[in-house]
């Protein structure tokens, strides 16, 4: 729903880099002792993955469909069902592209999930935008209690054993979206919006639709007051502008797996302190604040308005609260404030 490192602090060079060193010599070695064995079977497959082991790494998330889609087609290989997933091949696979000790490497003293997440900085799950994501360290030894994000795998690992610890396929997110929604759902980037590469932005947007229509139309702030602590008497919708009939089908399948209208119907509370806060601060007493208090607590007028809605309302800034997307959008449709 959002992206990740929109705001592009995070150096991915820098992180590209340290994740194909700790991988790529050892799997290389792996897979060389499988082409090198007498009557070998699969040795072309074993060497396309060798001689394409950076792409297959740290490879956008466009390169590696292409290796996915090439892998099926070329050598006839996939993993779709459970009989060949208790193949030697699968196994072989899962033992070479060993996910299991990068994920489960604690303390964090070499390159594993902990660094990983912790060099991407990604607060707020992208799937959602509902849940935190902070990571929770410590060097007591004694003290078992840590914490970070999950770590799901847009192409399922379990079809997909290859791509296992592919950098870009590897999405930061809550273990809401990861284990309770998604799952072992099958995701490509021709089917699903990926955090890496596209997000809702300005085509789709919350909205409010009153249950009754005559009541209040979308954008009318004139009876605005109806909603007060009336949170049964709307929805919470998803406004959609797209033109693009491909983009429109992915944002519909990211929106029914991961429950989002469902869930963000259990915020209407949040909407209703928002339309709340409108009629406490006025425009004019936006820009109040600002004058009175700019250069010791405001820097720009949009720190006055981040103030009053407890959230970032630009889209560079959506991964770093939650609820910062649907706040934007209602700021928005209701003109509640005008950055």
């Amino acid at each position: 729903m959002i992206s990740i490192n929109a705001d592009n602090q995070v150096n991915m060079v820098e992180v590209e880099r340290e994740h194909l060193q700790h991988f790529k010599t050892k799997i290389i070695l792996k897979l060389n002792r499988k082409i090198g064995t007498r009557n070998a079977r699969n040795k072309p497959f074993f060497t396309y993955l060798r001689d394409h082991m950076e792409d297959i790494l740290i490879g956008k998330p466009q390169v590696l469909d292409q290796i996915a889609k090439k892998i099926k087609g070329a050598y006839g290989i996939t993993f779709e069902d459970k009989l060949s997933r208790k193949t030697s091949l699968y196994k072989e696979l899962i033992k070479i592209f060993n996910y299991n000790s990068f994920v489960t490497s604690y303390p964090p003293a070499k390159w594993g999930a902990y660094q990983l997440v912790s060099k991407l900085n990604v607060n707020v799950c992208p799937y959602c935008n509902r849940q935190y994501t902070f990571m929770v360290i410590n060097d007591d030894p004694l003290d078992k209690g840590k914490t970070r994000a999950r770590l799901d795998h847009f192409y399922d690992k379990a079809t997909y054993p290859y791509l296992a610890t592919s950098l870009y396929n590897l999405i930061p997110c809550c273990n809401i979206c990861n284990s309770d929604l998604k799952g072992t759902d099958d995701f490509t980037i021709d089917t699903h919006l990926h955090p890496y590469v596209e997000e809702f932005g300005q085509h789709f947007k919350f909205g409010i639709d009153m249950l009754d229509k005559n009541k209040l139309r979308p954008g009318d702030t004139s009876q605005i007051d109806y909603l007060f602590g009336k949170g049964d008497e709307f929805e919470i919708v998803i406004r959609d502008t797209c033109t693009d009939p491909i983009l429109r089908q992915k944002v519909k399948n990211n929106v029914q797996v991961f429950k989002i209208k469902e869930l963000y119907n259990h915020h209407k509370d949040h909407v209703l302190d928002l339309i709340r806060k409108k009629v406490v601060y006025s425009e004019s007493q936006v820009d109040e604040l600002y004058n009175r208090y700019s250069g010791q607590l405001f820097s720009s007028r949009e720190d006055v308005i981040q103030m009053i809605t407890s959230n970032y309302v630009r889209n560079e800034n959506l991964d770093k609260k939650v609820l910062a997307k649907i706040t934007q959008d209602i700021c928005e449709e209701l003109k509640l404030y005008i950055v």
